[in-house]
């Protein structure tokens, strides 16, 4: 038993190279395409920019809120309705293949062997308490992240099986229900329903965890607030508590000035601005200035949220703007110029 416990001790670290992460993305190529074709899941297209949203004119406290997007799109992605309306069970069991091969190439990878094929030692292996696996350094490092990863393992597991070895289900307008099973002391002991959203939020977080794990996509404090909303949202799949995120809001503010120095711009008086328009969000923002002479904007900057956080919102941090300079949008409208009296 000790020289067990010491070969265990001695295992290797997983292989997650650049030659694992490529052998990874061809083995889920196939599930990834389709979900991604079903859901349209490009990164610009489910995380867009907008033109600049919130306006404050020349002279003016008081921002101008546009509202020619739709907030709840943002959040929420979109999909492909009729195709789902019918292919709801196609999707659920690819959306969990997907996910079933990204957890035998971690195990793969921890144990330099072939996964077992049966899902119960798959489950198994996830919970080992005395050397559990390891997960590419993007998901060790976030312990709220595996756990639901495991947790959404487990729980979809069954329902894979139900639907595909014993056909208890149906579907309707998208909405899966899953019949109760019990087999050998396990199964599905309730019924279980999967919403076109939910599901739509399961095959995006899946396929998006696959793109930040091989860098395909960043991940920012956007798009990991933007993750942790839809994990929460999914609380009833993975079985683990709330993260407490709310839906994260991050347009650009454009502020007019007559100061050639952007830096007089109040940035909490900003934040403040927003969170009172957008009292359910977790807001961030990115600002554009830009500086006005003669009634005509001569220069422009950009600062991103990241910089303005890091630099904890005091602009004596910030000493040189060259970096900052940008180019004139070409959308200025003259009523953002004008002077109050």
């Amino acid at each position: 038993m000790a020289q067990q416990r010491k070969q265990k001790d001695e295992k290797k670290q997983p292989d997650y190279s650049a030659g694992a992460m490529s052998h990874l993305a061809e083995r889920t190529e196939y599930e990834a395409w389709l979900l991604e074709a079903v859901y349209s899941i490009a990164e610009k297209q489910w995380f867009p920019t907008f033109p600049d949203s919130i306006i404050y004119p020349v002279n003016s406290s008081k921002p101008e809120f546009s509202e020619n997007f739709d907030l709840e799109s943002i959040v929420t992605g979109h999909w492909r309705s009729e195709f789902l309306n019918v292919g709801a069970p196609l999707v659920f069991v690819t959306t969990f293949k997907l996910l079933d091969m990204f957890i035998e190439w971690i195990h793969e990878n921890n144990e330099r062997k072939k996964a077992p094929f049966q899902f119960e030692k798959k489950k198994t292996y996830l919970q080992e308490k005395y050397q559990p696996p390891i997960f590419p350094s993007f998901i060790e490092s976030k312990p709220w992240l595996k756990e639901r990863l495991i947790g959404f393992y487990g729980f979809l597991g069954p329902l894979r099986n139900t639907i595909i070895h014993d056909r208890h289900f149906t579907s309707s307008n998208g909405t899966i229900n899953v019949s109760s099973r019990k087999k050998k002391g396990q199964g599905i002991t309730s019924p279980v329903e999967i919403s076109s959203s939910d599901l739509g939020t399961l095959a995006f977080t899946v396929v998006s965890i696959l793109k930040y794990v091989n860098n395909t996509w960043s991940l920012d404090q956007y798009h990991e607030k933007s993750l942790r909303y839809k994990l929460d949202r999914l609380t009833r799949l993975h079985g683990l508590p709330s993260l407490e995120q709310r839906a994260p809001f991050y347009p650009t503010v454009r502020v007019y000035s007559t100061n050639p120095d952007p830096r007089i711009v109040d940035l909490s008086a900003i934040l403040s601005d927003i969170k009172k328009q957008y009292p359910s969000n977790d807001c961030m923002f990115d600002l554009r200035v830009l500086i006005v002479k003669g009634g005509a904007v001569v220069d422009a900057f950009r600062f991103s949220w990241v910089r303005l956080e890091n630099e904890r919102f005091k602009w004596d941090n910030i000493s040189s703007l060259e970096e900052y300079q940008v180019s004139i949008p070409d959308d200025i409208e003259l009523k953002h110029l004008a002077e109050s009296k």
